[in-house]
């Protein structure tokens, strides 16, 4: 079970759109716990509890993804991309998914 606290930081996480560590500073963690949160973040209480959370944001941004094709020629479809890709940063970002690739290299032809 999640303690008051990590309630509270999750709390603030949504409040603060998916920022960690500024929505830890403003409910009293240290900032040095607050720079590196895994801590937090890492814990089972934690991510049970932010399991509707995430729930949510895969459903919007699968709704997003579907409203793609019939709004392509009505809405801005730089939007609909961009509502997606946030989501699911947000998603990997809350869930401790990868955010990076930094196995990724780029070689260039001579």
């Amino acid at each position: 079970m999640a303690t008051q606290r990590q309630k509270k930081a999750i709390k603030r996480i949504v409040e603060n759109r998916g920022v960690v560590s500024r929505s830890m500073l403003e409910i009293g963690y240290k900032p040095k716990t607050a720079k590196n949160p895994k801590n937090l973040t890492e814990s089972k209480a934690f991510k049970k509890e932010l399991k509707p959370l995430l729930q949510r944001l895969t459903d919007e941004r699968d709704r997003a993804i579907k409203a793609l094709k019939g709004k392509i020629s009505k809405a801005k479809y730089r939007d609909l991309t961009d509502a997606i890709d946030k989501l699911t940063k947000n998603i990997q970002l809350l869930s401790g998914g990868k955010t990076g690739r930094e196995e990724m290299t780029i070689k260039w032809d001579k």
